[in-house]
Formats: C-alpha cells, structure tokens, sequence
C-alpha cells in the first residue's frame, strides 16, 4: 500500500492497515514532509507492518524517468528515503 496523504492522517491511515492484515507500507514523500509521519511508521512498526517512510516508489522502478532516477540518487543520499527498512 502507498499512502499519499497529509502526515497528520498517515497513523489513522496505518491502523487501518493494520486492521486489514495489510504488511507492506510505503509513505510516500518527494519534497517536504510528504505522507511521513514519525508516530505512523513507529505504530506500523509495532504492528508487524514492513514500512518505508520516505521517497517515491517509481524512483526505484527498472523503467523510472530521468527526473524519478535524479531524486533517488539525491535523496538516497541525504536521507530522504531510508537505507534500511
């Protein structure tokens, strides 16, 4: 699941995941705050739900544009997206 919503919504959004058995969670962010939101990837952590908190999953597609390919190089970089999940 890729959650695109304002990070104040990101918890509701990750106990519903939990609700529904769902195990994989992106929160997707490109510039700013994005969809992340500290207490939701710590509640889904908790849950035993695999979460990502940060970055664009089509930055990691094989066939991701120059612009998606440009942002994960930076961002991998400073740490917008995660090295480990």
């Amino acid at each position: 699941m890729v959650i695109g919503t304002r990070p104040e919504l990101a918890e509701a959004t990750l106990r519903d995941c939990a609700d529904l058995g769902i195990k994989y969670v992106w929160m997707h962010r490109s510039f700013g705050a994005g969809s992340v939101s500290a207490a939701a990837t710590e509640y889904g952590r908790r849950h035993g739900i695999t979460v990502i908190d940060g970055g664009c999953p089509l930055m990691f597609a094989p066939t991701a544009d120059l612009g998606h390919k440009a942002m994960r190089f930076v961002f991998t970089r400073t740490g917008k997206v995660p090295r480990q999940v």
